[in-house]
């Protein structure tokens, strides 16, 4: 197998956080590594923590699905607004989610 390929497969396999992918249609198992940090706001005595919504998925397991697709992380259903390829070999897909409704 391609070497980079297994390391990207070692790290997901280490650390990555359970999901799936189309819980309502193939309901696809699969693995993210989260890759923003939830963001905290402060107004005076107010703060708002807004969850985190990008993360990292295996190019072969977001394959064929797009934008509109539903992910499931942790029981929250969060649904893909965009989804882009940044690594140079397309081994991982990071996603751009917003809760869904």
């Amino acid at each position: 197998m391609f070497t980079p390929q297994l390391c990207v497969d070692a790290v997901f396999e280490e650390f990555g956080i359970a999901a799936v992918l189309d819980p309502d249609g193939a309901a696809n198992d699969v693995l993210v590594l989260p890759s923003q940090e939830d963001q905290e706001l402060s107004f005076g005595q107010t703060e708002i923590i807004d969850a985190g919504g990008v993360f990292e998925i295996r190019a072969g397991d977001f394959a064929g699905y797009s934008a509109g697709a539903i992910l499931e992380v942790a029981g929250e259903r969060r649904k893909v607004k965009s989804h882009r390829v940044r690594d140079k070999r397309r081994l991982k897909v990071v996603l751009s989610t917003a809760p869904s409704t």
